[in-house]
């Protein structure tokens, strides 16, 4: 295994991380059951579970994207973000 491709593993499990993390704050859940709705996007959609929750961590933090995975991280987790961000969460 490579440097490269060892650095990328941590990066992927940090955003992993991040995105249960912005569930548990938007949801109000235990970790396990975030952990479980991201499982649940990346079967619905095929995306890997790195690319979906760097996806989501991308969307909370305002951050626009043109990619097919900010669309499912979009159509998955959008509207419970704009309900937050309205709320002042």
């Amino acid at each position: 295994m490579s440097y490269r491709s060892v650095r990328d593993d941590d990066t992927s499990r940090t955003k992993i991380d991040v995105a249960v993390g912005i569930l548990v704050g938007l949801r109000g859940c235990p970790p396990e059951e975030a952990f479980a709705e991201l499982v649940k996007v990346v079967h619905r959609t095929g995306i890997g579970i790195g690319s979906i929750a760097r996806a989501l961590v991308d969307l909370a933090g305002g951050r626009s994207g043109t990619s097919g995975n900010y669309a499912e991280a979009f159509n998955a987790w959008g509207e419970l973000l704009a309900k937050a961000h309205r709320a002042g969460v």
